[in-house]
Formats: structure tokens, sequence, C-alpha cells
């Protein structure tokens, strides 16, 4: 990407956020469970950057959306190692500390670059229909990478 496209992919998103609060990248992959959405935006708060694998548009962008408008409102803050039933119907959450957001969260590490904010993230991950968590054996989802340490559930 030459350096003015870059810019100009940075000013759309600080429109965006100026506009909306928030802007949501996209980040396609080989496999739907490693697809993601990630918040650029939440940084201005003082909240981590949140990302979400696995789970289609339709479902993705409503939920972020739906949080970061929570966040930004201040009606609600997310912390590693929280759990939370509102986000996606029907399925607990669990947030969990993503261990390298500029790696993971790249173009909102260049966004913040320019300001000298640092990113932190927290990935909003879900457990298969019968409740089990990408780290527990025999679940649905074990191909969703999870970024950092997570909290053991039952």
């Amino acid at each position: 990407m030459t350096a003015g496209r870059q810019d100009s992919g940075l000013r759309r998103i600080g429109e965006t956020i100026q506009r909306s609060g928030v802007y949501l990248e996209f980040v396609p992959q080989p496999t739907p469970l490693e697809t993601c959405w990630y918040t650029i935006g939440l940084t201005d708060h003082a909240h981590p950057e949140l990302i979400l694998f696995g789970l289609p548009p339709d479902i993705s962008r409503p939920a972020l959306h739906s949080v970061a408008a929570d966040i930004i409102a201040g009606r609600r803050t997310c912390v590693a190692g929280q759990h939370a039933d509102d986000v996606l119907e029907g399925h607990q959450v669990q947030f969990v500390a993503v261990s390298e957001p500029d790696r993971h969260l790249p173009v909102a590490a260049q966004f913040y670059a320019l300001t000298g904010a640092a990113v932190d993230a927290l990935q909003i991950v879900w457990p298969d229909r019968y409740h089990r968590w990408p780290w527990q054996p025999g679940t649905r989802v074990d191909e969703m990478p999870v970024l950092g340490s997570h909290v053991s559930s039952a």
C-alpha cells in the first residue's frame, strides 16, 4: 500500500470514529473461525479495543457496535477474565486480554501510532453450542484463535 493510500485509509477511519464513535476492521482468513472483526476507537475512551473471531458479519458487527456504544456511553467496562451473557444471544462470552495487540490489530496500532497512544485489546471468546470453550477438550471451536491467557471455565 502506498503512503498516500495508507494516509487516506487512516483518515477515513478517523472520520468514521468521529461520526459514529467506532470503526470496525474486517480481517478475512482461509477458515471461518479465524476470520475476525475488531474495533478501532475505544482507545480514545481509555478502554481496550475488542476483537471477535469466527462469526458472520450479521452477528459480529451488531455485537461489536452494541458493546462499543455501551463503552462509549459509559454504561459498560470490559476487563480480562470477565464473563458476559448479553454480548451474543444464547451464549456466554469471556473477555481475554490480547497478548500482542499491535500484531493482531495492526490497523488500530497504525492509527494510534500517529497520536502516540498504545493499543490494548480484549478478545471476545465464545463457546460452542455445547458450552465448551476453545481451550476445552472436545470443543467444536478449537480452530478459533485465542490471542491471550484465558480463565478456565467449567
